[in-house]
């Protein structure tokens, strides 16, 4: 069963529609047959929008510094994409997953780039390898299986296991090793509480010994029933593989920090609080969440808006999505 919230009108969501109609109109970066109106893959077939791409041209919703690397990359290490078309990403122009890859996938190669966009959060002086290669990489999820989330088997980046958008190693001024786990955002809302019943003995199997543990990165504030909605069902387990990560010996990083990437004007994303168990701590998402959290220092915000320069990302980013 899913209960719906009163609707209201998205103005978030509104606004950057707009922005990305516009943006499909103008830029040369589009041949001119990606620029009409198509159907989204998971919409009517003959429901024609005019911020999705054609199927064809799908893989033209990465921006082409990083169009043939990043499908090269996600390619080789086997990671899926949301909403994908034909292998490649989504052709929906707001795909959060799409934005996150054009913003960082310059940073693969380039520490100056990773420096300038996480810095005003991170004491970071040298940005580490950390796969062979690589600077950055995307839907980390871990060496080890934590959670038993593949129950025996190998897990997939990205799906069916806890995962986060990006991550990197640095070292800081103090000399220590510290793990950043990047999780994007972008249009994102959770305006329904679901039913969570025919799942819910599988994920205390998995998650509910460490959600209840006195030592644990979170304060479980929340019965574990009502910790299945989103958003706090992925920051928890996100928060939950930062802890075991940081006591991982296996692990090189001393530190592992949860850096949330989202558009403080997404009021929508804030407004997630489904049930009143969740009503009861706090009148927005970052109220909940900051009583949860152990240690805050543990948990960042990043506002994109470091994005929308081309020194971190570049010209045709920033004229696509900033503001």
């Amino acid at each position: 069963m899913t209960t719906r919230t009163a609707a209201k009108p998205n103005t978030f969501v509104i606004e950057q529609r707009r922005r990305q109609i516009a943006w499909k109109a103008a830029t040369d970066t589009l041949p001119t047959a990606a620029k009409v109106p198509a159907a989204y893959t998971r919409g009517p077939a003959d429901v024609m929008l005019p911020f999705y791409l054609p199927a064809d041209f799908a893989a033209h919703n990465l921006l082409p510094t990083v169009r043939a690397p990043m499908l090269a990359l996600f390619t080789e290490l086997g990671i899926p994409w949301h909403d994908g078309v034909a292998g490649g990403p989504s052709g929906h122009l707001l795909s959060s997953q799409v934005q996150c890859v054009n913003a960082l996938g310059r940073m693969v190669e380039d520490e100056e780039r990773i420096k300038r966009a996480f810095g005003p959060v991170l004491d970071i002086v040298e940005v580490l390898e950390i796969e062979p290669g690589r600077l950055l990489t995307f839907e980390f999820i871990g060496d080890c299986d934590y959670f038993n989330e593949g129950d025996g088997s190998a897990r997939r980046r990205g799906t069916h296991c806890t995962s986060v958008d990006g991550a990197f190693r640095y070292r800081t001024s103090r000399g220590t090793v510290e793990l950043a786990l990047v999780e994007w955002k972008y249009t994102e809302s959770y305006p329904d509480a679901r039913d969570h019943s025919t799942k819910l003995n599988t994920r205390r199997g998995r998650y509910l010994e460490d959600y209840e543990a006195e030592d644990g990165p979170v304060e479980p504030l929340l019965a574990f029933e009502f910790a299945q909605d989103e958003p706090f069902y992925q920051l928890i387990r996100q928060q939950l593989l930062a802890h075991r990560l940081e006591q991982d010996p296996a692990e090189p990083a001393q530190v592992v920090r949860v850096v949330h990437v989202l558009d403080p004007r997404n009021q929508a994303y804030q407004e997630s609080l489904v049930r009143p168990e969740h009503r009861a701590l706090g009148a927005s998402v970052d109220d909940v969440w900051r009583r949860i959290l152990r240690r805050t220092d543990r948990f960042l915000h990043l506002d994109p808006a470091v994005f929308w320069d081309p020194e971190v990302t570049d010209a045709e980013y920033v004229r696509r999505y900033g503001s």
